[in-house]
């Protein structure tokens, strides 16, 4: 009977040992991003500027066409919309195995022509015509180009040309591509155009036929299939050489929340096109976990003040001047967020209602959130009798009061000290005259 329950015992501890050892669960992490096979991507807030995702975004890649997001934006902003531009010989010379609109020398387009054929069409010969408008030869824009990327930030790029072609001289990064849409997308017309599906140039001084144009962004244009067509994309810019693979900027808003994304040298495989799948991959992590919430609204009492010379010690109260939102994580850890005021250390009556009085940054998770002013959210009427007691006292107690009070006082005392010692001298002498008489 031992036998059998030594045994069981055995059995139990070999048993017990087999089960495995108890682990603290690891910390939530948060939301994991999705994979990416696009060799450089990044996944961007417009509103505050905060990365989400990214994947080697500072590495040196080639652009292609979206190179003519550079293009578009000096056009825009140098040229009237509305203006007519010739086109050269010069800049029709081009290859028309690539991309273009067929242009032909001597040719008149307006400017939002050729920023829509730009864009939409991914014209080659619409950027030269564009770039000898701007900067007089395609040479001359170029060094625009650099020069407006370096005003950018764009610290890894170098443009070799308006349109895109393959130049070894000719890279950028993923992240400058997103400080360079992002300033794009601040124009209208430029918004306007990269949603663009189609477009249609009608007849010309030189193009007897319409010209119809479809735009091979397949996020925004059912022309091109619904496989990877997104309801939330409105843009930007696709392009593609055989040195820089699949590349596209786009952007998608939707709830309160826009984003720039941005893949590089995207493979095509297995039937998959990652330079559309990786942004709608990016966009659907940022729309799921992430959401544009209220920080702070005008109701909330951030804080109250000690206001010098109030009527009755009022105090004033702090508000924010307007609401502030940001972009969360879905149910964010409340007690991540802090705030930091800055407020003078004296604010003097009177303070009128809505009066700045000093501002508060809100930073979660390490990451500024914003800053926005405090106003008073009461009136502080100015007490003149407290005003004028605390000036007073204020006075009397100054450097320039006691300083000259205690240097008197102190006169005063050594006089009064030297006073007394000639009194004690004076004594001790007749004193002394009086002994002497007495012998005498």
């Amino acid at each position: 009977m031992r036998k059998v329950f030594s045994l069981i015992g055995v059995f139990l501890l070999l048993h017990l040992a087999a089960l495995p050892i108890w682990a603290e669960p690891e910390e939530d992490s948060g939301p994991k991003p999705p994979e990416i096979k696009a060799s450089a991507a990044l996944l961007v807030d417009r509103t505050s500027g905060r990365v989400l995702y990214e994947k080697d975004a500072d590495a040196k890649r080639y652009p292609a066409s979206t190179t003519k997001i550079m293009t578009a934006l000096l056009a825009i902003e140098a040229l009237d919309p509305a203006q007519i531009a010739v086109a050269s010989q010069t800049a029709v010379d081009i290859d028309r195995d690539g991309s273009n609109m067929g242009i032909l020398a001597g040719e008149e387009l307006t400017v939002e022509q050729l920023i829509y054929g730009l864009l939409v069409q991914s014209a080659n010969d619409a950027a030269n015509v564009l770039a000898e408008e701007v900067s007089g030869s395609i040479p001359a824009f170029v060094e625009k180009m650099n020069a407006r990327a370096a005003e950018l930030g764009m610290n890894g790029t170098h443009f070799a040309n308006p349109h895109g072609y393959h130049d070894d001289n000719h890279y950028t990064t993923a992240r400058d591509l997103y400080l360079l849409a992002d300033a794009a997308m601040a124009h209208d017309l430029f918004r306007k155009a990269v949603s663009t599906p189609t477009y249609e140039i009608p007849a010309t001084n030189r193009y007897k036929t319409v010209r119809n144009f479809s735009n091979n962004n397949a996020l925004i244009n059912p022309m091109k299939g619904r496989k990877y067509l997104y309801s939330a994309a409105t843009g930007i810019k696709t392009g593609h050489t055989s040195k820089a693979g699949n590349c596209l900027v786009a952007s998608a808003e939707k709830d309160g929340s826009s984003f720039l994304c941005v893949v590089l040298d995207a493979p095509d495989e297995n039937g998959t096109n990652y330079s559309f799948a990786d942004p709608i991959a990016l966009f659907q992590y940022g729309f799921t976990n992430f959401k544009t919430q209220t920080v702070s609204d005008m109701e909330e009492i951030l804080a109250t003040k000690e206001v010098k010379w109030a009527a009755g010690g009022t105090q004033a109260v702090l508000s924010a001047k307007e609401p502030l939102t940001a972009l969360l994580p879905v149910g964010y850890d409340a007690a991540k967020l802090e705030k930091t005021l800055a407020v003078p250390d004296e604010i003097k009556a009177p303070v009128a209602e809505g009066e700045t009085v000093g501002t508060i940054t809100y930073v979660y998770d390490g990451t500024e959130l914003g800053k926005i002013e405090l106003i008073s959210k009461t009136a502080v009427k100015k007490s003149y009798m407290r005003m004028i007691f605390g000036t007073l006292f204020h006075y009397l107690l100054s450097v320039w009061v006691m300083v000259p009070l205690g240097v008197l006082v102190a006169v005063i005392l050594v006089l009064r000290w030297m006073e007394l010692r000639r009194q004690k001298r004076r004594r001790r002498q007749r004193k002394y005259a009086n002994r002497r008489s007495y012998y005498q």
